[in-house]
């Protein structure tokens, strides 16, 4: 049951998905047939007692932080130089941003593809505001 959970991502674990999964993959798997039905608020116990809560997922800001003085010296005095190693690998893209050219490699060399990131997104509540989630597993996708 464990490794089935684990296996799927966080917002896609609901009492009534577990459920579904006993009856369809994890008790046949086990070559366990069952002469009662299970519930669903069997499979809702079974979740807790595995360690998995309901969480309400609250609005939240985040601040990147990246005028900090230390973020700053991070990215002059270590990411740039890194990137700067790192560029004679990569792709570059024409003005257009239609064409490519690919960098001339040597032997052992590898292509390296940049992708970058705008600073901020948004969105407007189109996200799960409940999900199933372990304590440990939450922070560890958050973090």
């Amino acid at each position: 049951m464990r490794a089935h959970l684990s296996s799927l991502p966080i917002g896609d674990i609901t009492p009534k998905r577990f459920h579904h999964a006993l009856y369809e993959q994890i008790l046949p798997s086990l070559g366990w047939i069952l002469r009662k039905l299970l519930l669903e608020r069997t499979a809702r116990r079974w979740l807790i007692k595995l360690g998995w809560r309901r969480t309400i997922l609250r609005k939240g800001l985040y601040m990147d932080g990246y005028e900090r003085p230390d973020v700053v010296e991070y990215r002059r005095n270590d990411f740039l130089p890194l990137m700067a190693l790192h560029e004679k690998n990569m792709v570059q893209w024409l003005a257009n941003r239609t064409e490519c050219v690919d960098p001339k490699l040597g032997l052992g060399d590898k292509r390296v593809i940049a992708v970058f990131q705008n600073e901020s997104s948004f969105h407007v509540n189109e996200y799960k505001q409940i999900v199933w989630c372990t304590p440990f597993l939450f922070l560890e996708k958050l973090i």
